[in-house]
């Protein structure tokens, strides 16, 4: 637990001393936000761990593209080192009260069919749809 919590704090300190200049984020939910450092391509789905929502962990790392979510799950997309050959799937559970570690129980990377039986199993509507998208990174 000591090292999960050095690990997150490590990064809570790199992003804050090294990141503050470039900082592009965009609220999906509760703490979840898409943030990019420096350039779009390195956008990631973050949990933000600090009240003014300047400091993040990745949740899904870069590079997210799209994600949608319900009051229990975000959904999203992500093109992996932005290889757009590949897309992956992720299910992030939204924890709605602070947590240490909000990677825990994300699924994925899927394929689109796992994704889908993932989806079904999770009982996520197919009304949960990919609601924001960054197009430049499709």
């Amino acid at each position: 637990m000591k090292s999960k919590i050095q690990l997150i704090l490590g990064t809570v300190i790199f992003i804050s001393l090294f990141g503050c200049n470039g900082l592009n984020k965009t609220h999906v939910t509760e703490r979840y936000y898409l943030v990019a450092v420096d350039v779009r391509e390195n956008t990631s789905l973050g949990y933000s761990v600090n009240d003014d929502n300047s400091s993040f962990v990745d949740v899904v790392a870069e590079c997210v593209y799209s994600v949608g979510f319900d009051d229990k799950y975000i959904i999203a997309k992500q093109h992996p080192a932005n290889n757009r050959e590949i897309t992956n799937y992720f299910i992030v559970p939204i924890y709605k009260e602070f947590t240490y570690s909000p990677e825990k129980d994300v699924v994925g990377p899927l394929t689109l069919e796992q994704f889908n039986t993932q989806r079904e199993e999770f009982g996520i509507s197919n009304s949960v749809t990919f609601t924001t998208e960054i197009e430049d990174l499709k």
